[in-house]
Order: structure tokens, then C-alpha cells, then sequence
């Protein structure tokens, strides 16, 4: 189960994953339906649309994973942190440690900054609200906590850019570094194009060709087909 909620002005995914997909759905000691727990991936927008979606299919969000820090990945991260808070509950936020002043104290000045290198300035109005400090600084090699995702370190599009693999059920989020048809821009202050080839090729490409890739924009695909097999 791999949910996909279009959010935001630009139609960011923000993906609904399960938390280990190699575990069946939760049921009750009663034999009906339990609640699911879930990671949600790069929640860039419509916080609201996000939280109804969660509750009506009975997903239990464990931690928000960030590909990369950008404001249309990142945008409904306090509103689903609120909502977990009403609750009674934490839901802490996962970033890689490169991509830690996206978020926080320094996330104002880092993302003002992004919007005006790219001639976007006012989008950055419209889009910015002060954003909570990462939770969990995570590295290439490391598991995502409390999931069975591990995380592969992507520099390019972002320097702490990461895709997210499970290998026994063949998934990689992928974030804004591979889409079907293409690649993340490297226009960005701390963007890379060398270093997102090298990415690419030197990481994603050794993966299965079957491997089904889940972007940050777009539509899905697999390894194979982006490599050309």
C-alpha cells in the first residue's frame, strides 16, 4: 500500500507509505478493522486535506520523512505536528542532516534565499510559515526509525537530498531527484548537477531494473525504464 495525495500550488506528491511494508494491515482483538501506522513523506502542502485523508482511511502517522527541505515538500508539516499534538501524541520529523537548515531556526533565511535564486520570490510569500526543528537527523546507510525504510544519501537536487528503499517489497521514493521523464532541477544555492548525475547513476541505477520509483512530482516508474533498459 502506497497512497499518493497531489498537495500544494505546483503538485508536490506527498506519499503515504506503510511504516514496514512487509507487515499486513492492523486488526482489532475483535477481528475488525485496526489502525495502520504509516510514514508520511513529504507533506508539501493542504495540511488539512492530508489529516482528513489520514483519519477517514484509519492511518496512524509514526514520523514525517523528508526528501529534501524544500517549502513544496515541507509546507504541512506544522499543521500535521499540531494535529498529532492534539492528540496527545509526537510526530517527529526526519530530514538528513545537510538539509537540517531547510527547517528550524534557519529555515526562514534558508528557503527565502532558494526562492530568490530562482526568481521566485513571491512565491516564497505566499508559501512560508515558520517550520519546526528536525526531530531526527538521518544519514545514507540508516534505517528510518520505528520503519522499514532505508535511507540512500542523493546530493544534487538538495545537499541533503535522500530517496527512501525497501528492497523486499521493491520501493524507492524518490523525492525530487528522479522523476518518470527526468530529473530535479540543480539551480538551487546548494544544488549540484554533477553531484545529482553521480547520484543517480552511481546509486539509483545499481537498484533492480523492477524497482517502482515514486517521485516528488509526477507520475511513477520503475528503475529499468529510467535507465533505459
Amino acid at each position: 500500500m502506497i497512497e499518493r495525495i497531489l498537495v500544494g500550488a505546483i503538485g508536490s506528491n506527498c506519499w503515504i507509505v506503510p511504516a514496514d511494508p512487509d507487515e499486513g494491515e492492523a486488526q482489532t482483538q475483535d477481528g475488525g478493522k485496526g489502525s495502520t501506522s504509516v510514514v508520511v513523506v513529504d507533506p508539501g502542502g493542504d495540511g488539512e486535506r492530508i489529516i482528513r485523508f489520514l483519519e477517514d482511511r484509519h492511518f496512524e502517522p509514526v514520523l514525517i520523512a523528508l526528501t529534501h527541505g524544500h517549502l513544496d515538500h515541507t509546507s504541512a508539516v506544522p499543521e500535521l505536528v499540531a494535529a498529532a499534538r492534539a492528540k496527545g501524541r509526537e510526530l517527529p520529523i526526519a530530514i538528513h542532516s545537510r538539509d537540517a537548515c531547510w527547517l528550524g531556526q534557519k529555515g526562514e533565511e534558508t528557503n527565502r534565499a532558494l526562492f530568490a535564486a530562482i526568481g521566485a520570490s513571491e512565491f516564497f510569500s505566499a508559501l512560508w510559515a515558520p517550520l519546526p526543528e528536525a526531530d531526527i537527523l538521518v544519514e545514507g546507510g540508516q534505517t528510518l526509525p520505528g520503519a522499514g525504510w532505508v535511507v540512500i544519501h542523493t546530493p544534487g537536487h538538495t545537499a541533503g537530498s535522500i530517496c527512501l528503499y525497501h528492497a523486499g517489497q521493491g520501493f524507492l521514493i524518490s523525492g525530487d531527484t528522479l522523476f518518470r521523464d527526468g530529473v530535479g532541477r540543480t539551480d538551487g544555492p546548494d544544488s549540484d548537477g554533477a553531484a545529482l548525475r553521480q547520484s543517480i547513476a552511481g546509486r539509483l541505477f545499481s537498484l533492480p531494473p523492477e524497482t517502482r520509483v515514486f517521485p516528488g512530482h509526477g507520475g511513477p516508474t520503475t528503475i529499468g525504464r529510467e535507465r533505459g533498459d
